[in-house]
Order: structure tokens, then C-alpha cells, then sequence
């Protein structure tokens, strides 16, 4: 099987003439602290054992509260790599659970901010909510995910 040369070259270039490796490790670093954080200041929830990486479109974590589980739902952090976007967003646990909700949903008014998917099949999320904060603050960033899973957590509650 052969794969894009162009695309090795490219990455190599990146690799060689930035900050690429020591940018990625440090995102990683934030994204960890986030999660453990957020464990820490949110007993009543279980969380993901770590992080997942999903080949750069996004990193997440996944946790649930009992009550959120026993409706099949859970709440996920997600950072979006090309849109450089942090994000919080309300899921199913499966993809039957996620279309049996977006059905009740239909008609329900969200929050401003929110927005609900239009293909529940398809999509990772029920409702989504961007996260406005300034990265690099790693408190800053855990205090507004925290606001943010609160309130999708009372969305359909």
C-alpha cells in the first residue's frame, strides 16, 4: 500500500522547522490538567479514565452523573483542532439512546449558545455548547467547562 508522499514531506517539515511536537505536548499537558481538575471539583460525576485522540479533528473526555446515565446520557469535553475550539457537549451513550433524545428534543427550546444536532445518526453530540475562554489559563479554562457541563446537564434534567 503506498500513502501520500507530499503529506510525509509536509510533516516532516513541520516537524523539523517549528514547534510542532513541543506545541501538541503542551496541549496535551492542558488538556490532562483539565480533565483532572474537573475530577476533582466534580465528585458527584465519574469520568473517563483519560483522554482520547481522535487523529487531530478532536480530542475529548467523557463523564456522567448517575442521573445522566440512567437516561443514557453523558457530558464530553471536547477540543476541536481545526476550529481550535473548546467545546462541551451533551451525548447519548450510543447512537440509539442519542436518537431516542433527539427525538423528545425536537421541539425544545435550547439556551442561547446551545446548539442541538440535526443529524443524531451522525453526529457525536445532542446539544453542543462552545466554551469562550482563554486557553492557556488552565483554571480560567476548568471554571468555564464546569459552567458549561452545568448547564447542559440541566438542559433535558
Amino acid at each position: 500500500m503506498m500513502f501520500d508522499h507530499n503529506l510525509f514531506d509536509s510533516y516532516r517539515t513541520l516537524l523539523q522547522s517549528t514547534d510542532l511536537q513541543r506545541a501538541y505536548q503542551e496541549f496535551i499537558r492542558w488538556f490532562r490538567y483539565l480533565r483532572s481538575q474537573l475530577e476533582r471539583q466534580m465528585p458527584d460525576f465519574r469520568f473517563q479514565n483519560g483522554i482520547s485522540e481522535n487523529a487531530m479533528d478532536y480530542a475529548y473526555f467523557s463523564f456522567s452523573s448517575q442521573v445522566l446515565k440512567e437516561k443514557n446520557l453523558k457530558l464530553v469535553v471536547v477540543f476541536v483542532h481545526k476550529s481550535f475550539q473548546l467545546e462541551v457537549w451533551l451525548s447519548g451513550t450510543n447512537r440509539s439512546a442519542q436518537c431516542r433524545w433527539a427525538d423528545r428534543m425536537r421541539d425544545h427550546l435550547l439556551p442561547m449558545g446551545m446548539e442541538a444536532t440535526d443529524d443524531p445518526e451522525h453526529t457525536d453530540y445532542l446539544v453542543r455548547l462552545p466554551v469562550q475562554v482563554d486557553l492557556p489559563d488552565g483554571d480560567a479554562a476548568v471554571a468555564a467547562v464546569k459552567v458549561a457541563a452545568e448547564k447542559l446537564a440541566g438542559v433535558l434534567l
